[in-house]
Parts: structure tokens; sequence; C-alpha cells
């Protein structure tokens, strides 16, 4: 059996990175491509409800950030582990908003890029993305939309500049290791997703074959 393809969506927070994600599952499903959707933090195992808490102040949970990169590293572990790969390696596709990009994004505005690689060298030997989408928007149109749509302030809200940077960076450093496209975040909505699904397309056609 063929394995399944695997494509990763990361960007700030505001970017449409969730929008064009549910986009793209959309249009998968009225094509009648099976293909399973996953979130990071996880939203059904213990360490990533905990992380949700975190990032979110709920319950006044704080944890330092060098605890927070090996929280994310664990529930990345555990979430590919016992639900993607199993799913990919019996000829599943799987779209996941947000994976490792992310930890050397958000992680990386407070732990060094070797650190994070060291918590997630695991995973990333056993399951890197066919392909990482990243939606690169302005970091004060992603704060306006924050702005607008958010009710609570969340953790990393106010770092959308040093943030972007981090993902340059992170893009930059694991360009042998994972394969990422870089989409302007700035055009009409449906540019954008005409975009990614030209991106993606050869990849779900070329696992179903």
């Amino acid at each position: 059996m063929k394995k399944g393809a695997f494509i990763a969506f990361e960007g700030l927070d505001g970017s449409g990175k969730t929008t064009q994600f549910n986009a793209i599952m959309d249009k998968l499903s009225k094509l009648n491509i099976t293909c399973k959707e996953e979130r990071e933090p996880s939203d059904h195992n213990p360490i990533g409800l905990m992380i949700r808490d975190i990032v979110k102040g709920t319950h006044g949970i704080a944890v330092s950030p060098i605890s927070l990169a090996k929280l994310f590293s664990v529930d990345r572990y555990e979430h590919v582990v016992n639900d993607i790969k199993p799913f990919i390696d019996n000829g599943g596709h799987v779209l996941i908003d947000r994976y490792i990009v992310s930890s050397f994004a958000y992680q990386g505005l407070s732990c060094s890029f070797d650190e994070i690689y060291f918590y997630n060298k695991d995973v990333i030997k056993l399951l890197m993305p066919d392909l990482t989408i990243f939606i690169d928007t302005a970091p004060a149109i992603c704060l306006d939309r924050i702005n607008k749509t958010r009710i609570e302030k969340e953790l990393f809200d106010d770092k959308g500049i040093a943030l972007q940077q981090k993902y340059y960076e992170a893009i930059d450093k694991l360009k042998h290791d994972a394969n990422i496209l870089t989409i302007d975040g700035n055009q009409p909505l449906d540019l954008i997703t005409n975009e990614i699904w030209k991106a993606i397309e050869p990849y779900m056609c070329r696992y179903q074959q």
C-alpha cells in the first residue's frame, strides 16, 4: 500500500493560515479526496490540551520557555506516533495546521535553534511533511485581524514582527530537512487558495495513483 501525503500549513496567527487550511479541506471534500485534518497543539492529547491552556493563559497556568518547547515536542511526537503516521502509512492523506516550523518560530523567541532541533530530533527523523505551506502575511495585518476576532489575548499575539523573522530564519535553516513553499499572504484570499491548491494537487494525485 502506498503512503498518503502529509501537508503542513504554517504562518502567524491572523495570517489567514487556518482560513486557507479550511478552504483546501473543503476543496478536497468536494473532489471526494479523503483527507484527515489535524492541528497543533493536538486537541485530544492531554499534553496538547495543557499547552492550549498555557498559551491562552487559562487557569493562570505558566511554564518556562524551555518547558513549553519540550511540551510541544512531546505532544508532537505522541501525535505523530499514535495518530498521524499510522494513518499516512495506511494510505491516508493528512493536512495539519502547524507542525515543526512553528516550534522554531514561536519557541525560537526564547530558545536557540539547536535546542529546539534537539527536542524535536526524533520526530524530524520519524516524519516530515511532503510539503509545508508558509503563508507570509504582514504582521500589522495579522494583528489587526486578531484584534477584531479574538476576545482574549494569547501568549504570542504581540510578537508578530519577531515571529515573522524567526519563521524566515527557520525556513532558511531547515531547507535541507523540509520542503517549504512561501506564499504571499497579502493577496486576495481566492488567489492564495488557488496558489496553494496548485502546489499540493500533484502530491494528492501522485499518492492516489
